[in-house]
């Protein structure tokens, strides 16, 4: 099997939602400047899958901020139990 990875992109913005055909376009996007903005991919998702991948999405946002207000709490409880060694 191909060690073959999926291409990777950096958006910080959503810059283009439509509809047309039973499939949604999103478009992706990257702010360079003040007013300079480049699209960077387009999302292809087909109408009757939208909610999915969204839930998807979401799910997994929620998954990660919860693994990081863990990460911070048990790192706080740790620095608490360093500095009452002190």
């Amino acid at each position: 099997m191909s060690e073959k990875r999926a291409p990777e992109y950096f958006a910080d913005l959503i810059s283009n939602v439509s509809h047309a055909n039973g499939v949604f376009r999103i478009t992706l996007a990257e702010q360079e400047a003040e007013n300079s903005v480049t699209e960077t991919v387009r999302i292809l998702i087909p109408a009757n899958q939208l909610k999915n991948v969204m839930q998807g999405i979401a799910n997994a946002a929620n998954e990660i901020r919860d693994k990081i207000q863990d990460s911070e709490q048990t790192g706080s409880a740790r620095d608490g139990d360093t500095d009452s060694v002190k």
